[in-house]
């Protein structure tokens, strides 16, 4: 833990020297959407705010000033120039405050419980987002399905071979459930080129492509382009929550998911509806053997739920339909979580 905790400092500083000089304080008397939130809140979180909230809200979005904030925010000013700190002392024209104050327009709270405790929607919950880049790239290209399942991501038992998830969650971590899949005769191994290169082949209809992140990721700008390509993909927790992005990236273009979270998404996902779920060592070859034997008209019924679900739940979010002023959002902390 200690050696990915000295990993992400390293990056975050580095990341800050190459793009402190885009950071800057709002100066102008407009309203603004004005975000004061505690310093415990994650990047992955205030990006989801401002994507949320400029999907709804024209209006420049304003941080509270502190420098912890300028560190781990920087880089995201170069690509989001409706984003600003707040200049020390100064006063602001504020139309909506999101904070943990009650008084607030929209009171934050993590209490994402909320949700994973319950398969009912829960209206007051902010969808969580995709891979930020996303949003900032155009539209997934949907392409004819060629792969049975798919799955890519990052294996390092340094990072996914802890107990935080089985302790916290009790559930199989990423490196548990790897380790079951290697064990597959469906299992084609392959690099990322791979596949970009050889799609159109037929060899990856009715197996289960791995792409380990470490033998070369597909691009983000391209990854959902590729990822609509497949049936399924299959999807294991993330480091310290089992939340992970790559579902909804695959559940906005069509592919369905497998996965061992379904309540962690609002409202739960239902198995045999639009995901298909596992539990436990032994339920992985099973799964795996139902997707990649399921008939072509049973794939299409279970993609347009997909499909549906995605649209309904997660496309957007409307703040000013919101009745009420609680915001439950999902930040990254350990001790949000549970």
């Amino acid at each position: 833990m200690i050696f990915v905790i000295k990993k992400k400092i390293v990056k975050k500083l580095k990341e800050f020297k190459q793009n402190y000089s885009y950071v800057r304080f709002y100066n102008n008397q407009d309203p603004v959407i004005y975000l004061n939130l505690k310093h415990k809140t994650k990047v992955r979180t205030y990006l989801n705010l401002f994507f949320r909230i400029r999907a709804v809200y024209n209006e420049p979005i304003v941080i509270e000033f502190s420098l912890l904030r300028i560190v781990f925010l920087a880089k995201w000013f170069k690509d989001l120039d409706y984003i600003y700190f707040s200049k020390p002392f100064s006063k602001l024209n504020k139309v909506k405050v999101f904070s943990h104050n009650k008084k607030a327009d929209f009171n934050v709270n993590y209490n994402f419980k909320k949700v994973y405790s319950s398969v009912d929607f829960n209206k007051n919950a902010l969808p969580y987002i995709m891979h930020p880049n996303n949003y900032l790239s155009k539209e997934a290209q949907i392409m004819e399905k060629k792969v049975g399942i798919l799955m890519s991501g990052n294996f390092d038992k340094k990072i996914y071979g802890t107990n935080i998830i089985s302790k916290n969650f009790g559930m199989m971590n990423r490196w548990d459930v790897y380790q079951e899949i290697l064990k597959h005769s469906a299992l084609l191994s392959i690099y990322g080129t791979d596949l970009l290169e050889n799609l159109d082949s037929g060899q990856f209809k009715n197996k289960f492509v791995l792409m380990k992140w470490q033998t070369g990721a597909i691009p983000i700008e391209k990854w959902r382009d590729y990822l609509s390509s497949a049936d399924f993909i299959f999807c294991a927790p993330g480091m310290t929550m089992p939340m992970c992005h790559n579902v909804l990236e695959a559940m906005s273009v069509g592919v369905i998911p497998i996965l061992n979270y379904s309540n962690w998404l609002n409202p739960s996902l239902e198995d045999g509806v639009n995901c298909l779920e596992y539990s436990n060592s032994s339920d992985i070859a099973k799964v795996i053997d139902t997707a990649l034997s399921l008939p072509e008209e049973k794939k299409q019924i279970l993609r347009e739920n997909t499909i549906a679900y995605f649209k309904k739940y997660y496309d957007l979010y409307d703040f000013k339909k919101n009745s009420s002023n609680e915001l439950v959002v999902l930040n990254e902390n350990i001790s949000d979580l549970i």
